[in-house]
């Protein structure tokens, strides 16, 4: 994986490729040029200057022998945004660190148990700071650096991210480690994964972002589980829309949203022809806005849902107008659908229709509608 002596430079690359920047909309989003093809240039010691991002894909890709790797030059891959005051001094730190950070890079591409990913984080732990451009004595703790890497390069997908982050604060302050040492916050982390619908590390680092769980105060039996919202004491009647935010939460797992991503990859699939977006905007998160789909210049929104209970179909539609209106502003016509695991009940449907808003299933390997105006995007996919 890495030479025999691998200089600053190419040691750096490797911890850039884990990294974004705010430039992360769209189809090819900016910073796969600005970041991740000159860490791609570092990391492999090689010029890429000049050549095209297909181009950049297809030369990584050659030198690689993997031609699966052109898609994921292509592809979004980064997942750590580093702080901004310290990406330039951090060439210089890993410069003078190089030999340490050299042998932790290869252990973390050759771990093959919890308890030597603790030994590694032992050794993380006692590189010295990263300091800060023009503020020296401002120092970052290394395993901001090294804790994402070690991460990607873990053949077992166990080693946890241990970075600045909100939801990586937000969780050790949850567990209560999130002032004891980088081992204990290892150990504390490694416990959760295998419980609570935790399956890797990748499911650990979401948890943070998790506003309803509830963590086990026994650091031996770290379960996990979703909490449901309690009436208040003496309250006679609860609303149906406080029932809805009940069934929703409970609808908040992990094994939900593997649901949900598997649907939206497979739509991708099935609609691949199409240009096919995401949005990104705080207030505009819309799953999937199919450019064109008729052919016609309209462009079709679909929110997707892992469930067909009434309270998700009820949360998606207001989504849908929601993000329409933000998105394409006040016009008549709306293009939306929502896209469900299966055939959801004639309430539904009927209920859909009058509001001309279209249902998409998932059947196999094929995609359903019982609504007119989307037989033709349904026979597309079949096609």
């Amino acid at each position: 994986m890495l030479p025999l002596e691998p200089s600053g430079d190419r040691l750096l690359g490797l911890c850039r490729l884990t990294w974004i920047t705010d430039a992360y909309e769209g189809e090819l989003p900016a910073y796969i040029r600005s970041t991740k093809i000159p860490a791609l240039a570092e990391a492999l010691g090689t010029d890429l200057d000049g050549l095209t991002v297909p181009e950049v894909a297809a030369t990584v890709a050659r030198l690689l022998g993997d031609p699966e790797a052109a898609a994921l030059v292509l592809s979004h891959t980064g997942f750590t945004n580093f702080y901004k005051a310290y990406r330039n001094s951090a060439r210089a730190w890993a410069h003078e660190n190089r030999q340490a950070l050299a042998a932790i890079l290869r252990r973390a591409y050759a771990l093959a148990s919890d308890a030597e990913g603790e030994a590694l984080t032992a050794a993380i732990a006692a590189l010295p700071p990263i300091p800060k451009a023009n503020h020296p004595a401002q120092g970052m703790r290394a395993e901001y650096l090294v804790t994402p890497v070690v991460f990607a390069l873990d053949p077992r997908l166990r080693y946890p991210i241990i970075n600045g982050a909100e939801r990586v604060q937000v969780l050790l302050r949850r567990i209560g480690v999130a002032d004891d040492s980088l081992e204990a916050k290892y150990r504390a982390l490694v416990r959760l994964i295998g419980s609570g619908g935790v399956v890797d590390a990748a499911d650990l680092d979401q948890l943070g972002l998790e506003e309803r769980i509830e963590l086990s105060a026994d650091p031996e039996s770290p379960m996990r589980q979703l909490l449901a919202e309690q009436p208040e004491a003496g309250s006679e009647l609860p609303s149906k829309d406080e029932d809805d935010v009940q069934r929703l939460q409970q609808g908040l797992t992990i094994e939900q949203r593997r649901l949900h991503n598997r649907m939206t990859n497979q739509l991708k699939r099935l609609l691949a022809d199409h240009t096919l977006l995401e949005g990104r905007a705080p207030d505009c998160r819309y799953d999937v806005l199919v450019r064109d789909y008729d052919r016609d210049g309209n462009d079709l929104m679909i929110e997707v849902k892992s469930s067909c209970d009434a309270a998700q179909v009820r949360m998606a539609i207001g989504q849908v107008f929601s993000y329409w209106h933000r998105l394409k502003g006040a016009i008549d016509e709306v293009h939306a659908a929502i896209l469900l695991p299966q055939r959801p009940d004639d309430a539904v449907i009927a209920l859909l229709d009058w509001l001309e808003i279209g249902v998409l299933w998932l059947e196999g390997e094929r995609l359903r509608t019982a609504t007119a105006w989307l037989e033709p995007v349904a026979q597309f996919a079949e096609a």
